[in-house]
């Protein structure tokens, strides 16, 4: 856990678009919440721009070092931290600026639209700052032959005088998270999903893009990631691997797709609050439809 935080804190891009952010957007004497504050830094900045309280929120064991850490950064007296989901808090006052870091790989997939939207309900005044205020996916077609062999088409060879190819529907519908690389595209890239924080209302959410494939090649499947608008002028992106600590999330299909260039791939996405994925369309007339519900086998 610490180590992680400590890797989150390491990436200086994240970490200081979101200082900016904050400065930008808290006034002296604001109100603040923090939701999924983690070791706290975000509460931090918040206070280094003059908030007079920040509710800082976690689920998870990190509160106490959120708690530990305020007292020792001298914030004790204005940051209240609480160990629980920001979905069952009640606070004595609505906040004026709601800030979060739950943007996971795929961005969607820690459940922060779902935060947001209660919060906006409950514990936020209205027309409260949002950090980040919006945050669009990102897709394209990619054409990934070792990957897709390691971790889908593996499941074909008899291992150990047995047949475990059974295993491959669920494989094929789980997301690997892993660096891309552009060499792999089929075509250039589109946004598929763009989600207005400030306004959204539901946690479901969907989009479709459309390709034509730019080169003979295979299908393997699709690369996602996000792009967050923290306020105007400050955005944060995993598009470029490397710059920051998030990866890249790769949508593999079942069945690879063999391609002509100028064929056309579709291609819908859809999301409810990062807890299930679904995949869907068709590429060179061959339908594919998968989600992550079919990631796990079933128990019993």
């Amino acid at each position: 856990m610490i180590e992680y935080h400590r890797t989150l804190l390491a990436d200086e891009v994240r970490t200081n678009a979101y200082r900016d952010a904050i400065l930008r957007t808290v006034k002296p004497g604001d109100v603040v919440v923090d939701i999924g504050c983690g070791s706290g830094v975000l509460s931090f900045f918040a206070c280094q721009a003059g908030a007079a309280r920040v509710y800082a929120i976690d689920r998870g064991g990190m509160a106490g070092i959120a708690k530990f850490l305020s007292r020792n950064v001298g914030y004790a007296d204005r940051i209240t931290v609480l160990r629980d989901e920001s979905t069952g808090v009640e606070l004595p006052e609505r906040a004026d600026v709601l800030v979060t870091e739950t943007i996971g790989t795929l961005g969607l997939d820690e459940n922060m639209l779902g935060s947001i939207i209660d919060a906006r309900a409950r514990l936020l005044r209205e027309n409260a700052a949002i950090v980040p205020s919006r945050l669009a996916l990102s897709i394209v077609p990619v054409e990934l032959p070792d990957r897709h062999e390691k971790h889908v088409l593996w499941w074909n060879e008899r291992r150990y005088d047995l047949d475990l190819s059974p295993m491959r529907v669920f494989a094929s519908n789980s997301i690997l998270f892993l660096s891309g690389d552009t060499d792999a595209h089929l075509a250039a890239p589109a946004i598929i999903i763009d989600v207005d924080l400030t306004t959204a209302l539901s946690t479901l959410v969907r989009g479709n893009a459309r390709f034509v494939a730019s080169r003979d090649s295979v299908l393997h499947g699709f690369m996602l990631w996000f792009t967050a608008t923290l306020v105007d002028g400050v955005t944060i992106t995993s598009a470029d691997r490397g710059e920051t600590h998030w990866s890249h999330g790769f949508f593999p299909l079942e069945e690879p797709i063999a391609m002509t260039r100028r064929a056309q791939i579709d291609v819908q996405l859809e999301t409810e609050d990062g807890k299930t994925w679904n995949w869907r369309g068709n590429a060179a007339k061959r339908a594919f439809d998968q989600s992550t519900l079919f990631g796990a086998a079933p128990f019993g």
